[in-house]
């Protein structure tokens, strides 16, 4: 009998996963420490089709047996901490897949479990969550999946069992920096205009914006090895106008208050332009720019904290000031 499956990660790609591999894995999600339901009733939504199914789910800390097979959906910057946190709960030679945007947290997993098996995934699915026990599976895509280190899995199986179109790909690291330059003309410019994936081709300034953040990152991952095809604007736009009503996953967050997967995409993009010696200043002012509205929101939260209650609601209405003209 296979091990357990476990998820790590419930945000849409883990919810959608859970919700898909449902029938014929029976996956239990992983949670933060704490008391949780025995089962999570999510709403699975496919179009106009909505299905309910019971997810089983506990927190890390409630893990009995060792985690042998686990799919990790976190953000790219939890990775790393996540798998450590699970300390002896996660097998010492665990059977990983690891599905994230960017790339970066990829390979520091392998350098801190070398005696598990890695996989990675690179996936065009479209998910978003309206809701905590809700997730919308908004776009069909495929998944690519590549071994990076330890002994063969058959997670490609196990994935099309759950009606997931997917393939298993030699260079994921190729597929990888595909979708990292993609994702580098879409998500950053998605949070700067706060717009839909499809609204930034009927930006004139947004769509100039896409073209130089291309070229640049056509040049900096050839630099790397990494060539394809056709150019990186000429892929983003296609994939803009097909998921034209999406709202990127960076833009969720940020109107979310949650921080961005900015180091994984553009930060990733970034220091492979540092290590080869490719000047990228569209990439680095625009890293620049996200990074400081971040210090901005967390800087006014902090404050709003901070504030007295006898201030929370601000000064009192002052009836010497402007109003609006009436009629």
């Amino acid at each position: 009998m296979a091990a357990p499956l476990y998820i790590l990660g419930a945000g849409s790609m883990g919810l959608l996963l859970a919700a898909r591999l449902q029938p014929v894995a029976a996956p239990v999600l992983l949670r933060r420490p704490g008391r949780w339901p025995a089962r999570l009733q999510l709403t699975l939504q496919d179009g106009e089709a909505r299905q309910r199914l019971a997810i089983a789910q506990l927190g890390t800390d409630a893990l009995r047996d060792p985690v042998e097979r686990l799919i990790v959906c976190t953000k790219a910057y939890d990775v790393l901490l996540a798998l450590q946190g699970l300390g002896s709960r996660l097998a010492p030679n665990a059977a990983l897949l690891l599905i994230q945007n960017g790339m970066g947290s990829q390979q520091a997993v392998v350098r801190a479990f070398p005696g598990c098996s890695v996989y990675a995934a690179s996936s065009t699915e479209g998910a978003y969550r309206p809701a905590p026990d809700c997730v919308v599976h908004a776009g069909r895509g495929l998944t690519r999946v590549g071994r990076l280190q330890g002994e063969a899995q058959d997670w490609v199986g196990l994935l099309r069992a759950g009606g997931l179109d997917c393939e298993a790909v030699e260079a994921i690291d190729w597929h990888l920096a595909g979708k990292l330059r993609v994702n580098a003309l879409i998500n950053p410019l998605t949070v700067l205009h706060d717009c839909r994936n499809g609204e930034l081709l009927e930006r004139p300034a947004a769509e100039a914006a896409m073209r130089r953040l291309g070229a640049e990152a056509d040049a900096v991952l050839a630099a790397a090895g990494y060539t394809f095809p056709e150019p990186a604007f000429e892929q983003a736009a296609a994939v803009a106008r097909q998921t034209a009503a999406n709202i990127s996953s960076m833009l969720q967050d940020a109107r979310a208050g949650r921080p961005l997967e900015l180091e994984a995409i553009t930060g990733h993009l970034l220091e492979l332009a540092q290590l080869h010696g490719v000047p990228a200043p569209e990439h680095a002012a625009l890293y620049a720019e996200l990074v400081a509205r971040a210090a901005g929101r967390q800087e006014t939260a902090a404050s709003a904290r901070a504030r007295p209650a006898s201030q929370a609601a601000g000064p009192a209405p002052d009836s010497r000031r402007s109003r609006r003209p009436t009629g």
